[in-house]
């Protein structure tokens, strides 16, 4: 039914129109200053939503046959995804990311989650077919 969400191009494509319409939203609204820089809330969405990615793209490696196809894609998809969103939120706010907070630092602690939950999700993943080769025996 959802098999087309098995495409690391097409989950990008979902987060980035999350990212364009609630960046945009958040745009329109009225920010309270003392909590965070008045102009932080797109970096702040998008830094949000890339953490969406990160969780949806992991999950969905569980049923991937072709894991070296589908990481190569995922890491292309995960780049173009941070380009786009420094982009757009560049433009939203008219600051640079180390001006609106410390965005840099989340972006790449994020990148560093992203491989170790691939990671994770690949070891679990052979461990599960050593056990089922093992029942199977």
């Amino acid at each position: 039914m959802l098999s087309f969400l098995e495409s690391p191009f097409y989950q990008a494509g979902i987060v980035l129109a999350l990212i364009l319409v609630l960046t945009g939203i958040d745009h329109l609204l009225p920010h309270r200053t003392e909590l965070i820089h008045p102009r932080a809330g797109s970096w702040i969405m998008a830094t949000a939503l890339l953490l969406c990615f990160v969780i949806l793209n992991t999950i969905f490696l569980f049923r991937i046959n072709e894991v070296v196809a589908y990481f190569s894609r995922s890491v292309v998809s995960y780049i173009l995804l941070l380009l786009f969103s420094y982009g757009w939120c560049y433009l939203l706010s008219g600051v640079h990311f180390d001006e609106a907070g410390s965005f840099r630092w989340l972006w790449f602690v994020l990148t560093l989650v992203y491989m170790v939950f691939f990671a994770i999700a690949y070891t679990i993943r052979g461990i599960i077919a050593i056990a089922d080769r093992e029942e199977g025996r």
